[in-house]
């Protein structure tokens, strides 16, 4: 399995302090089973800059790297960004927040209300040669209230990833997300040993007992493709009807 949403490097965002607990992590990833693993610690334009940020996330990657027994874990690492949604980000040349070696952006969006611009910054990003792909969707108000505003965005272009801790607590729109198509990538948001932990392993097994093995095979396909900055070959989600109030 792969990882390519994680708040392990130290001392950078809100997971882990510091590199005790990022060893922590990644020795129960590898336990999980998970070989390679993006760093995506929070980039904000409206707090740091590009080149601050970039300059912070190598400091703590190199202070990560430093630790004899994070090398011997045999895990695959690229770096990346949790990047939060602004209109700002066309302004940005985005490569520095791309997964390495890839056009693939992880982007998160307010919890609260739809940001003004979410769309049409998506597009010109898509247009710019870029891949979002949009985090923890399950989260957001304004697309679980409406799936179809989700399904508009994954149709021209986007990537839909939810959290392993939501299909674990079999969180009612992430599964449905799923039964729909309109779930791509599962990753773990880990932060820290108690706070949304490292949980591939559980997820796959619950998504393999509930969908099937194809299902369980095609999301870790999807995190091999994007990893290795492969086009991800998307099946045609279903976009979702409301009858009687309920989303179908």
């Amino acid at each position: 399995m792969l990882d390519l949403h994680c708040h392990i490097l130290p001392g950078i965002d809100d997971g882990a302090k510091n590199t005790d607990v990022s060893l922590e992590l990644l020795e129960e990833e590898k336990k999980q089973g998970v070989k390679a693993i993006t760093f995506t610690p929070h980039f904000h334009v409206n707090r740091i800059s590009l080149d601050d940020f970039v300059r912070a996330r190598e400091h703590s990657y190199n202070k990560l790297m430093s630790v004899p027994e994070v090398n011997d874990l045999g895990i695959k690492f690229k770096l990346g960004a949790e990047i939060y949604f602004s209109t700002k980000l066309n302004d940005l040349d985005l490569d520095e927040l791309c997964f390495t070696d890839t056009n693939y952006l992880l982007i998160e969006f307010p919890t609260d209300e739809r940001p003004y611009g979410l769309t049409h910054t998506l597009i010109d990003i898509i247009n710019r040669g870029y891949q979002p792909v949009l985090a923890h969707v399950e989260r957001y108000p304004y697309f679980t209230s409406d799936p179809t505003k989700l399904y508009d965005l994954i149709e021209k272009g986007c990537i839909a990833q939810i959290n392993s801790g939501a299909v674990l607590e079999n969180n009612k729109i992430a599964i449905k997300y799923i039964k729909w198509g309109m779930a791509q990538l599962i990753s773990s948001d880990c932060h820290n040993m108690k706070r949304r932990v490292p949980n591939l392993k559980d997820a796959y097994r619950f998504i393999e007992k509930k969908f099937g093995d194809e299902y369980a095979d095609w999301f870790d396909k999807n995190a091999r493709d994007v990893f290795n900055g492969r086009y991800v070959d998307m099946t045609m989600p279903k976009r979702p009807k409301k009858v009687m109030g309920m989303w179908f």
